[in-house]
C-alpha cells in the first residue's frame, strides 16, 4: 500500500523516479522496489525524504489502500503528454479519496445525473442535453448564468487542479458507479471563463454518455462529448433565435456575452444546427484568424470557482495553520489552499 502511494505522491508533483530519486536522495532503483511493492515496510528515513521532496505529509503515506479510479476522459491538445496525464489522475485520485471519506461525515447533494446509452447518431445527443438540463434545474432554453454551481448542486464534485498542467484543459471519472459513487470533473487552470464552461460541458457529456460505454472510439468521444456541451449551453431552439441570418462575427459575439460560449464554439454550434453551410463556417474561423481572435477572443466572460470541493475540504480540516489543516487531511499545503480557496 505504501509503494501505491510513493507513485501517487511522485505522478502528482509530475516527476519520474529519476527525478523523485534525485530530490529525495534515494537510489531509483529502491525507489522502484517500493512502487512495486516489493519492499513492503520502507524506512521511515526514506519515506520522510519522499515526503519532503513531493511535499506530502508523511502520514498520507500510511493511509492504506487508495480509492479505484476509472480511466476517465482527458480534454487535451495532440502535444499534451502522459506525464502531465497521470499527474492529472493522481491528483484527482486524492481528492476521491478525501471527497469518499467526507461521505460519511457530511451531507452532500444527491447525485442527480444519470448516465445513458445513447441510441442514435450525433443528434440524439441534443435530447439527452436537454434531460440534464432540467436535472441541473435550469430552463429548457434559458442561459446557464454558473454552470459549475449547476453540475455542484446535481452531487458532482468539480475541482480546479493546483499547478500547470500544459496542453491540458480536463478531466472526468465516475468512480464506483456501480455502488453509487460520486462523479468527479476535474478543470486545469489559466483558461478563460468560456473555455473552462465548454470544458466542463464537454466532461459532462463524457460522465453521462460515456461511463456506460468503455469500449467506444476515443475521436467518436470527441465528437459526442463536443455535441452534447453545445447543446447544454445553447439549446437548439435558444440558438436558432439568437443566430440569426447572416451570421456574422457580431451575431456571435451577442451569443457568447448572452451564453458564456466562446466565438468559435458558438459558430460550431451554428454549424451543428445547419444554421450556416460548412463555407460559412470556414469563413468566420478565417475571419477570427485574421482578427487574431482564435487565441484571445472578445467580450470577457467571468472565470467560475468551484464551491463544493472547498466546503468539503475546509470542514474537514479543522482549526490552524495552513500547514496544520492540510497535514490532517494528508495533502500537500499548496493543493490544500487551492482547493480551500472559494
Amino acid at each position: 500500500m505504501i509503494g501505491e502511494r510513493v507513485k501517487l505522491a511522485r505522478e502528482a508533483s509530475r516527476f519520474t523516479q529519476q527525478e523523485l530519486a534525485a530530490r529525495a536522495n534515494v537510489s531509483q532503483a529502491a525507489l522502484s522496489e517500493i512502487e512495486a511493492g516489493r519492499v513492503m515496510n520502507p524506512l521511515d528515513e526514506t519515506i520522510a525524504k519522499i515526503a519532503e521532496a513531493t511535499q506530502f505529509p508523511v502520514s498520507f503515506f500510511y493511509r492504506g489502500p487508495l480509492p479505484d479510479l476509472p480511466d476517465g476522459h482527458y480534454r487535451r491538445l495532440a502535444r499534451g503528454t502522459s506525464k502531465v496525464e497521470k499527474q492529472i489522475r493522481a491528483q484527482v485520485r486524492h481528492i476521491v479519496e478525501i471527497v469518499q471519506e467526507s461521505e460519511q461525515l457530511l451531507r452532500l447533494p444527491r447525485v442527480t445525473i444519470e448516465p445513458v446509452r445513447l441510441e442514435g447518431g450525433l443528434d440524439a445527443i441534443e435530447a439527452v442535453a436537454n434531460d440534464v438540463r432540467a436535472k441541473l434545474g435550469l430552463g429548457s432554453g434559458d442561459p446557464i448564468p454558473n454552470l459549475t454551481r449547476a453540475v455542484e448542486r446535481a452531487g458532482v464534485i468539480v475541482v480546479r487542479l493546483p499547478g500547470e498542467m500544459p496542453d491540458h484543459d480536463s478531466f472526468s471519472a465516475w468512480p464506483d458507479f456501480s455502488l453509487e459513487g460520486r462523479p468527479v470533473l476535474a478543470l486545469t487552470g489559466g483558461h478563460p471563463g468560456d473555455r473552462d464552461r465548454f470544458n466542463e460541458g464537454h466532461e459532462l457529456g463524457h460522465l453521462v454518455l460515456h461511463t456506460l460505454r468503455s469500449n467506444i472510439d476515443h475521436k467518436r468521444a470527441e465528437e459526442e462529448a463536443n455535441r452534447f456541451a453545445g447543446a447544454l449551453l445553447i439549446p437548439a431552439d435558444s440558438a436558432r433565435e439568437a443566430m440569426h441570418q447572416p451570421v456574422t462575427l457580431r451575431v456571435l459575439m451577442g451569443v457568447k456575452a448572452t451564453y458564456g460560449v466562446s466565438i468559435a464554439m458558438a459558430a460550431q454550434r451554428a454549424l451543428d444546427l445547419q444554421l450556416i453551410s460548412r463555407a460559412q463556417f470556414v469563413s468566420l474561423r478565417k475571419q477570427l484568424s485574421a482578427r487574431r481572435w482564435t487565441k484571445v477572443e472578445p467580450v470577457e466572460v467571468s472565470p467560475e470557482k468551484p464551491l463544493l470541493i472547498s466546503k468539503i475540504i475546509v470542514s474537514l480540516a479543522g482549526e490552524g495553520s495552513t500547514k496544520e489543516k492540510a497535514a490532517r487531511l494528508s495533502m500537500p499545503a499548496f493543493s490544500f489552499r487551492a482547493l480551500a480557496s472559494a
